[in-house]
């Protein structure tokens, strides 16, 4: 069991961006932008509206992640985004791939372009991809407030990579915010990107660290949680020995922290504790006195499971 006690007394979005009237094709060059509406310039257009023209497209998994998409413009030269969170589908029974971050190129009237998107699952529950796979189903857009998300993601959060799949599940899958898991540094500013971006958006006060999805089950999303990490204050009269426990969705107790030592006056915690092996439903941690059994503090969560 995983347990770790910590007590307290009391920027920049990234584009891939083509020009081929600047250099014959080798592909993807990053480059640097200040924010997404910076290159979304007058001849700028979505990839999803350019579809939706009638541009010829076709998309498939490359050989190292990511989707390779083909464009095939009719028309005038012109820019065309690949905006973070533009959604590829694929087989029936196969994840949807979601791009992850912006890509910007440059399409010459006439002329067929080949490049590359980097892309994460849209579904949690489904088969992953494989070379070759092809996503000729259609094409859209996550919520628009996924998009800003994932975009304020990248440019504020040094873990931006871990945390888009997470980000992502939450708005195809209904997975709950607090599985979206970043290093306790980093919590913080998460937080604030949501409250900013999610309207009527609450703390919940706890994040769940879930397993890796296995390749040998398809990529598939097991619900297998980690640990647990919550943050709470507490402010006391007297000091007094405590313990943290456990209360199962059907009511059962287990003792997760056995000596637990609270101190006279304000005092804050952030607790992380090991869940592997605990099924998916609701439970509550509780920090009550080793004597009276009197709780000094309760925190429900959920156990997010297969969708």
């Amino acid at each position: 069991m995983l347990i770790a006690l910590l007590l307290t007394c009391c920027t920049h979005d990234c584009a891939a961006t083509v020009n081929l009237d600047a250099a014959p094709w080798d592909g993807i060059q990053s480059s640097t932008a200040p924010s997404q509406d910076a290159h979304r310039g007058p001849r700028t257009l979505d990839c999803v509206e350019a579809i939706g023209r009638g541009w010829g497209y076709s998309a498939a998994e490359g050989m190292d992640g990511g989707i390779r998409l083909s464009l095939t413009n009719p028309g005038q030269g012109v820019d065309v985004l690949v905006d973070a969170g533009t959604v590829f589908q694929g087989p029936d029974g196969y994840q949807p791939a979601v791009v992850t971050e912006d890509v910007l190129v440059f399409v010459p009237a006439g002329r067929t372009i080949d490049f590359t998107c980097p892309t994460a699952c849209g579904k949690a529950d489904a088969m992953g991809g494989g070379f070759g796979i092809l996503y000729d189903r259609g094409v859209s857009k996550l919520d628009p407030q996924a998009c800003r998300i994932i975009d304020r993601t990248h440019a504020e959060l040094a873990s931006a990579d871990e945390v888009v799949q997470d980000v992502i599940w939450v708005y195809t899958d209904g997975h709950d915010f607090a599985s979206v898991y970043v290093p306790e540094r980093e919590q913080s500013a998460l937080m604030r990107i949501l409250e900013e971006e999610v309207e009527g958006f609450e703390q919940p006060g706890y994040a769940v660290r879930y397993r890796e999805p296995d390749p040998e089950d398809g990529g598939r999303f097991s619900g297998e949680p980690m640990e647990i990490r919550c943050e709470f204050s507490l402010d006391v009269a007297r000091a007094e020995r405590c313990r943290v426990i456990l209360i199962a969705p059907d009511g059962a107790s287990t003792t997760m922290l056995s000596e637990f030592q609270l101190h006279a006056g304000q005092q804050q915690f952030n607790l992380t504790l090991g869940l592997e092996g605990y099924p998916p439903g609701e439970y509550a941690l509780q920090l009550e006195g080793q004597r009276s059994g009197a709780p000094h503090f309760r925190r429900d969560f959920t156990l997010q499971g297969r969708s």
